[in-house]
């Protein structure tokens, strides 16, 4: 496994750092996230065992990929279109943390953009997607809690986030596709 790198790092070397390789991959935040997640009220941290980096970030969301820098820049940088909310093609992640922080989806990408490059990712590659794959399994199902990871998070002590996820995402789709009224929505507002 690397050692976590800011993602703003690797945004200014356009991603180059990172393998195209099948693999796993871990986001990690800063402690203060704890609490603006609302991870911190509704799990008992103090039970959750998770990785820590050097800095002292936390990880929160684990990962697997065909390519892992294709991954990465997708979860990082998704443009943020109407047709992307729309049909669910949206980065779990990029959702996930687009919701909990409230960011305004048809004010564009700056806020997540900026929330983004202020957490740290770290990877390993694979052979294969099969080896991302299994090693993704065993990391989920092992020692360690993902409090942000959503499919297949069955931890007893994730249960009430997992859900307080679910339906955040679920509120904020219905705000912005409700609030985008269709008279407003071209073709072309799709697809940019």
């Amino acid at each position: 496994m690397t050692e976590p790198q800011l993602l703003s790092k690797l945004r200014e070397n356009d991603w180059s750092n990172i393998p195209s390789a099948p693999g796993v991959y871990w986001w990690y935040f800063a402690l203060p996230d704890l609490d603006r997640l609302r991870v911190s009220e509704l799990c008992e941290v103090a039970k959750l065992k998770l990785r820590v980096a050097a800095d002292g970030k936390v990880c929160l969301y684990h990962g697997m990929a065909k390519n892992l820098a294709q991954r990465i820049e997708w979860h990082a940088d998704q443009k943020l279109t109407l047709k992307c909310l729309q049909s669910g093609f949206l980065s779990t992640f990029r959702f996930t943390l687009l919701a909990l922080n409230d960011f305004d989806y048809l004010g564009g990408s700056t806020q997540i953009n900026d929330f983004f490059d202020r957490l740290s990712v770290s990877w390993q590659a694979a052979n294969s997607r099969d080896d991302a794959e299994s090693e993704e399994r065993k990391e989920l199902h092992g020692s360690f809690h993902y409090p942000l990871n959503i499919q297949g998070n069955r931890r007893p002590e994730l249960l009430a986030l997992v859900r307080h996820l679910k339906d955040s995402r679920r509120a904020y789709k219905r705000r912005f596709l409700n609030s985008t009224p269709s008279a407003h929505v071209t073709p072309a507002a799709l697809c940019s």
